[in-house]
């Protein structure tokens, strides 16, 4: 009596020694433990990269589609939402459903508003207390959108200490930020705060100071961001 994973690996087995010209795989891990997952996860990689076999991979988990595809399709309800290179999908998403759903942490998501005053553009950005965050954006950036609400999209570790933020991007601005709950991960540690009504995960170094209820300063990188239109979903390419 196999077990439902050991099933899953014969079967792998039986289709690769008869060298078909494509694979067609549905779910080939689901059946596995969390280790033993990552581990054939790499032995896919390596056969693929050995055979150089077209392999028509079926996930629900987006860590084994970025880490195994050289082209990712991205569906819902059975309608192809985005396809593209795992970094295409993964920094320039189409539209909102993809930035949630591909990357752990998924992509912050948060309501705000197009401000221009005095010549320069600012997102203003509701917080749990207090005034807004407002984040001053690149010249031309969604000028012809003032006064308009847009969905602000970063990922985590676009946001971060500012000691630990990329100098090469040319437009990181910093902000103080009420941190609510500080999640140590090892190598990083993650912490969430309140910005556009939602929650925000940022990733911080793994030796920084901070407790829940603190107020830290945070710099956010902007060359990393997308904006989508709230009404459609979609990216604003313009």
């Amino acid at each position: 009596q196999l077990s439902g994973g050991q099933r899953q690996r014969v079967a792998m087995g039986r289709a690769l020694v008869r060298d078909p010209r494509a694979f067609l795989l549905y779910e080939p891990l689901s059946n596995l433990d969390a280790k033993l997952r990552v581990d054939m996860r790499t032995e896919i990689k390596r056969l693929h990269q050995r055979l150089k076999t077209t392999i028509v991979y079926v996930t629900h988990d987006q860590i084994e589609a970025m880490t195994l595809a050289t082209k990712i399709a991205v569906l819902k309800d059975g309608i192809l939402q985005q396809s593209g290179t795992p970094a295409e999908i993964y920094t320039q998403p189409a539209n909102m459903f993809v930035a949630d759903f591909m990357g752990s942490p998924a992509m912050n998501l948060l309501a705000s508003e197009v401000q221009v005053a005095d010549g320069k553009i600012s997102l203003a950005i509701a917080r749990s207390q207090g005034a807004p965050l407002r984040i001053e954006l690149p010249a031309g950036l969604l000028a012809a959108r003032n006064g308009q609400k847009v969905v602000f999209g970063i990922r985590p570790e676009a946001i971060t200490d500012p000691d630990s933020a990329d100098r090469l991007s040319r437009h990181i601005v910093e902000a103080d930020c009420q941190i609510d709950v500080v999640e140590p991960a090892g190598a990083d540690t993650y912490a969430v705060t309140h910005l556009g009504g939602k929650e925000a995960v940022v990733r911080l170094r793994a030796d920084t100071k901070i407790q829940a209820g603190e107020t830290i300063r945070l710099a956010f990188n902007l060359d990393k961001a997308v904006f989508f239109d709230p009404q459609t979903e979609r990216r604003i390419t313009a």
